[in-house]
């Protein structure tokens, strides 16, 4: 490859490493600790663009110069490269499985077999250094692939192809129009870098896949900002527009032996704040309470959302009604142990209410249920004194 091109390359390269940095560090701009894991798995994506970039524009700028520790440098480089291609196409299968089934417990489950292909690669990449199977560097530390690099390749391929499929998969479950938004990334993604992939096997010397991986971040990351329009701003959760968008996947998706259920939550005394220590701290309090919920539902699928003013829910599903008992037990408790450390002026003195789904419900009867359960829990509480209100 002449100077010229390993240049015109370096620049396309460093070009898409500014635009992805821009990305990364605009995403989150709220500020919000708590980022939805689609996005952790997607900021996670565009990092190892980054690297790919990187080591791809160092391959090219090593590639049959000779100084001392040149050969060293460029077989660790070309390693890096080597592993980083397939488990860049890993993350994007565990981001589409979570995009399609928004489960952690599935894809915690399913992880162990996804990145096998990944580890196989890895690990012909690291005997490549003794054998050249996937690659090689002659005496003049020229690059050249090995007769196994299709390995690598076909192992990158069947990250892509999988989520190509699951994606179609969803679409013809689920219907197109209701999940267009997710839908058009999840199936053009692939279908560009595949495009990507053949030609740059097939023509040697043309670096055109991660370039074109970057035109597709840029297109998905617009959709994850337009998605911003899903989230409440003060607390970071979902609103009532997401939670309804979400419950019609969900009611697809449950599982049969698990009970759907859904636990309104409000605040008592929540005007009371406002009027006594002014609105900063009746924000705070929907911070803290939004902080304690988010801990009783980690390592959960369970979708937490803030219908408006102080009023919240929990969507998920449990295998028993004791279950959905101990959830609300473990907010009452955290929110108890709050109140004892007299962080704030204020006591957060959530009421609580359950509905638990059948096929009798409808959206309404099923989301007025839990309304009507939190209710009932408030007026009991009203008799209470404050000191015993939770």
């Amino acid at each position: 490859m002449d100077g010229l091109n390993t240049l015109m390359y370096a620049q396309i390269n460093a070009a898409g490493i500014v635009l992805l940095l821009l990305f990364l560090n605009n995403m989150n701009r709220n500020g919000h600790r708590d980022m939805p894991l689609d996005q952790r798995i997607f900021k996670a994506l565009m990092g190892m663009n980054i690297l790919i970039f990187l080591l791809d524009t160092g391959m090219w700028l090593l590639d049959g110069t000779r100084f001392p520790l040149s050969g060293v440098l460029m077989n660790f480089v070309t390693l890096l490269y080597y592993i980083g291609n397939p488990l860049i196409c890993f993350l994007w299968l565990m981001y589409t499985d979570y995009k399609i089934h928004e489960s952690r417990r599935r894809l915690r489950k399913r992880a162990f077999l996804y990145v096998i292909p990944c580890g196989i690669s890895a690990a012909l990449s690291v005997v490549s250094l003794f054998t050249g199977w996937l690659f090689a560097l002659d005496g003049d530390n020229a690059y050249s692939r090995g007769p196994y690099f299709w390995v690598m390749a076909v192992s990158a391929l069947f990250y892509l192809g999988l989520s190509f499929l699951m994606s179609l998969k969803d679409i013809r479950v689920n219907g197109w129009e209701e999940n267009r938004t997710v839908s058009v990334h999840l199936v053009l993604f692939p279908i560009g870098i595949i495009l990507a992939s053949v030609i740059q096997i097939l023509f040697y010397g043309v670096s055109i896949i991660w370039v074109s991986t970057m035109i597709a971040f840029a297109s998905i990351y617009i959709n994850i900002q337009n998605v911003e329009i899903h989230t409440d701003f003060l607390t970071g959760l979902y609103n009532r527009r997401w939670l309804d968008e979400h419950f019609q996947r969900r009611l697809k998706m449950r599982r049969p032996e698990q009970q759907l259920f859904a636990v309104m939550i409000d605040l008592d005394d929540f005007k009371g704040i406002n009027d006594r220590y002014g609105h900063a701290a009746g924000d705070d309090a929907l911070k803290k309470l939004s902080g304690i919920l988010r801990q009783a539902c980690k390592g959960s699928d369970d979708a937490i959302a803030r219908l408006g003013g102080d009023e919240f829910i929990i969507l998920g599903e449990r295998a028993e009604t004791g279950e959905i008992i101990k959830l609300m037990d473990a907010i009452s408790a955290s929110a108890l142990a709050f109140n004892a450390q007299h962080q704030s002026p204020y006591l957060l003195l959530p009421s609580m209410g359950h509905s638990i789904y059948s096929k009798e419900d409808t959206d309404s009867s099923f989301f007025a249920a839990a309304d009507r359960a939190m209710y009932r829990n408030k007026q009991e509480r009203k008799a209470l004194r404050p000191e015993q209100a939770i």
